[in-house]
């Protein structure tokens, strides 16, 4: 099985670096595009199974990328809970001085991590070859930690607007097939 692990498009607070963890902000007209530009991508494929975060952010960049299907949403997808910091910009703590969320009254890595877990084990056993996922930066970087057995604590692990990653399931463990997907596999 493969899971096409696909982040939302740009939100607005995307554009002002800020944190948004699980509040529930609008796509910009740039994340429009940016969903609908990863269609012909995606087109190439058929999905036996469609998820979402329930944010609306995700949401809807899986129904402009994926206008055929409708997906499964899932509060297992949705971003980390970053307590207090949801609506500061990333300036005005500098980097050299953040905590983990969970510091802030949100969730911790291993929290997030272990949601990821949840989905990825919900999925495996399925009869499914192609699966979408349209979720967050967190979910995303949280997958990459989890699949590779990895701790990436202090490293900038990051996904673009759009970006897809795809994961594969051989029926004993997840493997990552390939960051930042646009390609052919």
């Amino acid at each position: 099985m493969r899971l096409f692990l696909i982040r939302h498009g740009q939100t607005v607070t995307n554009l002002e670096k800020r944190w948004t963890g699980q509040s529930d902000v609008a796509l910009t007209e740039q994340g429009c595009r940016e969903a609908e530009q990863i269609r012909p991508v995606l087109e190439k494929f058929t999905f036996d199974k469609v998820f979402s975060s329930d944010l609306s952010r995700a949401v809807i960049t899986q129904q402009l990328a994926l206008p055929g299907y409708t997906a499964e949403q899932t509060k297992l997808l949705r971003e980390f809970d970053v307590g207090t910091l949801v609506g500061k910009r990333f300036d005005e703590i500098p980097a050299t001085e953040r905590k983990p969320y969970d510091s802030y009254g949100g969730e911790s890595n291993a929290d997030v991590c272990n949601r990821v877990r949840e989905f990825l084990k919900g999925l495996e056993g399925k009869p499914w070859e192609n699966v979408a996922a349209f979720a967050h930066n967190g979910i995303l970087s949280s997958a990459l930690r989890v699949v590779l057995n990895a701790d990436f604590s202090g490293a900038a692990v990051g996904s673009s607007n759009c970006a897809i990653h795809v994961f594969e399931y051989d029926g004993n463990r997840w493997k990552l097939l390939a960051w930042n997907y646009m390609g052919i596999i």
